[in-house]
């Protein structure tokens, strides 16, 4: 009897929620710094291609 009633017990207990958070609440933090960091290069790479692509087909067209 004793023995049946200890297995059941020990699984909940490794399995409880407060294992999931606190994996979970570190993991939230690191993701917000790499965000302000990626849109930061788009627009740099947006910029100089236009630029770039407006001048040389006008004076292509004219020479």
């Amino acid at each position: 009897m004793p023995q049946p009633d200890a297995p059941p017990p020990e699984a909940p207990v490794p399995a409880t929620t407060p294992a999931q958070p606190t994996p979970g609440t570190p993991a939230e933090t690191p993701p917000v710094t790499p965000q302000p960091a990626q849109p930061t290069t788009p627009p740099p790479e947006v910029s100089p291609p236009t630029p770039d692509i407006d001048v040389p087909s006008p004076g292509t067209i004219v020479g």
